[in-house]
């Protein structure tokens, strides 16, 4: 879980947070809250599917990250209950708004499944529910009441069915209160008639550290009725979790945890990301330590190594800067694929080769590693994006011919997934084109020699005429798809990044830059500032004018110098229409395949480096003029 800042404004939190909506809910039901606590750290979790408490916990266990703080409203207060009694190694705060940590007694379960028979979403929560669901002095108030019934019409059908039968299942909490020694807050409208104010005042009683707060003159609804006292309380309680946080030990939280689950708990409670390294801010030997005990857990991984950053940054660094090009087979599986802007490695023994051919050629070749940016555990595996500076002479003979003796600067960009010690995929993004000028090599003369040597073997491009940007004659897709987000604010960075790309709508560029932003990009190139990146911006795209943006994966890592860093990895594919730095249009296909780390502060990009090799570009654009002819 990612955000737009990083940051709580006012609390400093940076703890991930779960939300969970009522029954008949959706994430509109926390907009209001959300609008007054900008840069919070957020996922909304699904409350439909299951008919068991139990089961829910479970998946939303599964679903969530290592370590987060949960907003449960109404039934997704008791979900939290839930999930916080099966995981508290796992749930670092707990806000129950609304809820209660009561069952339903048995006698009243035919008469609550009878409410919701027979009987449409509108209808039941607009008629049937609506008085009890907010104050007396709102019943009049029918923004208020569309609000809430439009939110229960996109409910998916039969969904009060089985909530019901979902509130229904669950147990009696109040025994378990006592474990659960974590900062809580309870609040509820003073004139909440379905949790009313003495429920909420026994729920805070067997919390350990709750605070209780009734906003006056509320009902059910307090978050949509009294939007700035929830914020306000809520608020506060963010700054108690992050302290907490802060000073987590997990030794202090209870062993409480379900079979299926327990493997990634206790992985993950050994775990905190604070503490895993970052590189900006360090010297080498801070990244490398040698007294630094292991604060990670890293089962599999080599002793040496104390936590992920350490182990990518350790391990390039014996195998390029020392030689020891035999860790190769110790760090890679045997059948590693190794993507590359330039072809794709589906071997170890590939990897060595290549590893020492490019040494022997470039045999002073220092790499500097600029930030890594990760994601995962030892249990599912890791995911790296680690950016270097490479820098050496060229000064042996070797796949760029006749040695120059010229020095050159190039950045690259490896994503790798790890497990037990061994990188099993990668994705190597290296801009080629940039050293290859700055030692004085043509560019199209060595392009021609690469595309050369694929067309005899046989490699083709291949020319497909629909990319996914336009759909036959319907304009680009109106919302990104931000499946491969793991947090609300990556799905908001995809979502910008839909916006200027596939929409063209390059004035974003305004909204989320900083003014003072800083723009590193391929040929070494740093720009300075808004109107600096909207140029290269649209120079890019009107290179391909038809292309099709396409995000592959993307991570993130709270930052020590304030916000949030992301590592996106994406593809942009279309056809060579345009004019550039490649020369005249060719019309031929053309398929950029690039990394970009960025850096946001206070909802806005501050730096973005950005990788992508035009070698690669000039390549198929070769390749396939000697296709056609």
């Amino acid at each position: 879980m990612a955000d737009r800042t990083g940051r709580v404004k006012g609390a400093a939190a940076a703890v991930p947070l779960l939300l969970l909506p009522g029954t008949l809910c959706d994430a509109r039901v926390f907009a209001p809250l959300l609008e007054r606590l900008p840069g919070a750290v957020v996922a909304h979790g699904d409350m439909h599917g299951e008919t068991d408490m139990a089961a829910l916990a479970e998946r939303l266990l599964r679903d969530a990250p290592e370590r987060f703080a949960i907003i449960g409203f109404s039934l997704g207060g008791i979900a939290a209950l839930e999930i916080a009694a099966r995981a508290p190694d796992c749930v670092l705060g707990l806000a129950l708004l609304d809820a209660n940590a009561r069952d339903v007694p048995t006698e009243m379960h035919a008469a609550r499944r009878a409410m919701v028979a027979d009987t449409t979403h509108a209808a039941l929560v607009g008629e049937m529910l609506w008085r009890s669901y907010v104050a007396p002095s709102r019943t009049d108030d029918e923004v208020l009441r569309a609000l809430i019934v439009g939110m229960a019409e996109r409910a998916p059908e039969g969904a009060a069915v089985r909530q019901t039968e979902l509130a229904l299942s669950r147990v009696d909490s109040r025994p378990r209160l006592a474990a659960l020694a974590i900062p809580a807050l309870v609040l509820a409208g003073s004139e909440d008639a379905i949790a009313p104010p003495d429920l909420q005042r026994e729920l805070a009683d067997g919390l350990p550290d709750a605070e209780l707060v009734l906003v006056p003159g509320a009902g059910h609804f307090a978050l949509l009725e009294a939007p700035d006292a929830c914020a306000e309380a809520v608020r506060g309680w963010l700054a108690r979790v992050d302290a907490a946080a802060r000073s987590y030990n997990p030794a202090s939280h209870g062993d409480v945890m379900t079979e299926s689950n327990s493997k990634s708990i206790k992985a993950a409670s050994k775990d905190d990301p604070s503490q895993v390294l970052q590189v900006e801010r360090r010297d080498f030997t801070q990244l490398v330590p040698t007294d630094r005990p292991r604060v990670q857990s890293m089962t599999g991984f080599d002793d040496c190594y104390t936590d992920i950053v350490d182990y990518i940054i350790r391990c390039t660094h014996k195998i390029w800067d020392e030689r020891d090009v035999g860790l190769i087979y110790t760090h890679y599986t045997h059948n590693c694929v190794a993507y590359t802007t330039l072809g794709t490695m589906y071997d170890r023994e590939t990897h060595i080769r290549d590893t020492i051919q490019r040494l022997v050629e470039f045999p002073d070749r220092r790499g500097m590693a600029q930030q890594v940016i990760w994601r995962g555990n030892d249990v599912d595996g890791f995911y790296t994006s680690h950016m270097t500076h490479g820098l050496g002479r060229h000064t042996e003979y070797g796949a760029w011919g006749k040695p120059t003796g010229r020095t050159y600067c190039t950045r690259t960009v490896a994503d790798c997934m790890i497990l037990e010690n061994r990188i099993y995929k990668e994705w190597i993004v290296r801009d080629n084109m940039g050293p290859l000028i700055q030692v004085g090599l043509d560019p199209h003369v060595f392009a021609e020699g690469i595309a050369r040597k694929k067309f005899e073997t046989g490699e083709q491009v291949l020319e497909i005429s629909e990319n996914r940007r336009l759909l036959g004659q319907y304009p680009p897709e109106t919302e990104a798809d931000v499946s491969i987000a793991h947090t609300e604010g990556e799905a908001e960075l995809l979502r910008w990044l839909h916006h200027i790309y596939n929409k063209r709508m390059f004035g974003k560029i305004h909204e989320i830059y900083a003014p003072n932003c800083q723009w590193h990009g391929p040929l070494m190139r740093e720009l300075y500032g808004v109107a600096s990146v909207l140029h290269q911006t649209m120079k890019l795209v009107a290179l391909i004018p038809d292309c099709a943006f396409v995000p592959q994966h993307i991570c993130s890592v709270e930052s020590e110098e304030g916000g949030t860093k992301y590592a996106l990895r994406w593809i942009l594919d279309g056809h060579h229409m345009g004019y550039g730095t490649l020369g005249a249009p060719t019309g031929h296909k053309l398929t950029v395949m690039g990394v970009t780390h960025f850096h946001v502060k206070d909802g806005k990009i501050v730096d973005e480096w950005v990788v992508y090799d035009e070698l690669s570009m000039l390549v198929q654009l070769k390749l396939a003029a000697m296709q056609a002819a």
